[in-house]
């Protein structure tokens, strides 16, 4: 029998970044949709504040870690550990499943996840359970957001250097792109020497602020797609013109950002039978 190959996507997928505003909760469900798309069962873990939880959340099963629940992690059976509960749950029914686990982290928590990563060995127990993973660190073109980006790295590297990496350029703030020699541009630099041979997404801006403005108005993005003009129009609150162009924009990044992810998933082959 001739070996083919088998495109195989991670058992497990998280989305990260020191700062807020970036787009993680969008891109999560994005992620979420992708594996939709290949007839894949995904549980969302959403980890964030009680106070600040919005955008869509309709794909899949999806669990809510209120971010509040840290500050008790001092009473609770392996502090963060314990806390997180939800997340471990679903990541050990994967063997038996067959699903994934895509996991939406809170921005201003990357201390608190490298904490857990070192406690659970997270890189070589997932080896030994024989699952895959990826941490996507997420930036936008901020000096800042990039230097916490590569700190974030180069943590990763040191904590769990067998988890496999990727680096997410969000479009939220503008492009990555200045003059040789300025300050941004030596910060892009460093940050692209620490990212090394890492996978690159880079997830597009959608014009028009399309995808905030579905959020706000409670819709996941495909929703948004699978609405005709004048009932979109009606839910946003705007004309049929303006849902028309907030439609077009959304299904470009749809398309563009889901490119992109295929890219940063597809992290083995595997032979099969044919």
């Amino acid at each position: 029998m001739k070996a083919t190959s088998k495109t195989t996507l991670p058992d497990v997928v998280e989305v990260t970044a020191d700062g807020t505003s970036m787009g993680k909760t969008v891109l999560a469900a994005r992620l979420a949709h992708l594996y939709g798309e290949v007839g894949r069962k995904v549980t969302r873990i959403e980890i964030e504040s009680s106070r600040r939880r919005g955008g869509p959340r309709d794909t899949g099963d999806s669990v809510f870690i209120s971010l509040e629940e840290f500050a008790n992690a001092g009473i609770r059976t392996a502090g963060l550990v314990g806390v997180l509960g939800p997340l471990f749950e679903a990541i050990m029914q994967i063997p038996k499943n067959g699903g994934a686990v895509v996991v939406d982290w809170a921005g201003g928590t990357v201390g608190h996840r490298l904490e857990v990563l070192a406690a659970t060995n997270f890189d070589t127990t997932l080896a030994a359970m024989h699952l895959k993973a990826r941490s996507i660190v997420m930036t936008t073109n901020s000096s800042e957001h990039m230097q916490q980006a590569e700190k974030h790295l180069q943590s990763l590297e040191t904590i769990a250097p067998d988890l496999p990496r990727a680096l997410a350029l969000s479009g939220r703030a503008g492009p990555f792109d200045w003059p040789v020699g300025s300050e941004q541009r030596g910060h892009f630099d460093r940050l692209l020497t620490t990212a090394g041979e890492v996978p690159i997404l880079r997830i597009p801006l959608a014009a028009g602020r399309a995808l905030q403005v579905c959020a706000d108005a409670g819709l996941d993005p495909t929703q948004a797609l699978l609405m005709n003009f004048d009932e979109l129009a009606a839910r946003l609150g705007v004309h049929v013109f303006a849902a028309t162009a907030c439609a077009t924009e959304i299904a470009l990044w749809w398309q563009r950002t889901g490119t992109e992810l295929r890219k940063a998933l597809d992290v083995a082959r595997d032979p099969v039978s044919a």
